[in-house]
């Protein structure tokens, strides 16, 4: 029995679930529990239309900040009061995004919560970073970039590559596994530092330090790298040495202003 391909199958079948059915968003972020006002959904939360859980309802999502809908995490809850188990998919949920949902499931002393997250095996692929100098993979790069964007639009992400293969002050690398870009970094070099436009790596393929991978190719400039980022994506700056000092930006919010001095 080929248990991997099992697996495969389970993840792509939860995909097109997700793809080809309606998400209805009914207790957005920030909204109280209707029988339970102190709970306060810290990620929007609803259901996907037309489909059937184990409790005879639809099957619940957390869908968080991230554009890409791809599904890589579940989470199985036990109730002992409704004395029933569920699962519940995440969609587009960052890091930050999936702890918050797994502290909220597990808030409780009559529930507990477990995070099943997709099992990606990379160690035994070619990797290599490589500039990208022409808008080739735009799918796969759309992917990555509709979520490191303001304006995540198709019109927008296409001015942006234009711009990165037009201006010769500007370099964007891609991250691939195999012939799959799985992370960027774009870049415009100045006399004084390196300044890091965009930056990211595919939800799927996150916490497995390519990441840093990605910096540490930047780094062999020997220059000041600076960048401005937010609440997400601080938490990988700082560990990684960057010196982040917070501002307000009136369209985006709370920001980072970050450094990381050679």
């Amino acid at each position: 029995m080929d248990i991997k391909n099992y697996d495969k199958d389970f993840w792509n079948y939860l995909n097109k679930l997700v793809q080809e059915n309606e998400i209805v968003i009914d207790r957005p972020k920030g909204s109280k529990h209707p029988k339970y006002p102190n709970i306060e959904y810290m990620v929007d939360y609803g259901y996907i239309k037309n489909t059937k859980a184990i409790d005879g309802n639809e099957i619940d999502v957390f869908k968080g900040s991230l554009h890409n809908k791809n599904v890589s995490t579940i989470i199985c809850t036990i109730d002992l009061l409704k004395k029933d188990i569920e699962i519940k998919i995440l969609i587009g949920c960052t890091e930050i995004e999936k702890q918050k949902v797994y502290d909220f499931l597990n808030n409780s002393e009559y529930m507990k919560a477990i995070l099943i997250q997709k099992e990606i095996h990379i160690n035994n692929f070619n990797k290599n970073i490589f500039e990208i100098e022409s808008p080739c993979n735009r799918i796969e790069l759309i992917q990555i970039f509709e979520d490191v964007v303001f304006n995540p639009s198709d019109e927008n992400i296409d001015k942006i590559l234009l711009d990165y293969i037009e201006n010769k002050d500007k370099k964007l690398y891609g991250y691939y596994i195999e012939d799959r870009i799985i992370g960027i970094i774009g870049i415009q070099n100045n006399t004084d530092n390196i300044e890091v436009l965009h930056f990211g790596i595919h939800p799927e393929y996150r916490s497995r330090k390519l990441g840093s991978e990605l910096m540490d190719y930047i780094k062999q400039e020997k220059k000041t790298i600076i960048l401005e980022t937010d609440d997400d994506a601080v938490i990988f700056y700082k560990k990684y040495g960057f010196e982040c000092v917070e501002f307000l930006d009136e369209r985006k919010g709370k920001r980072y202003n970050c450094k990381y001095e050679q």
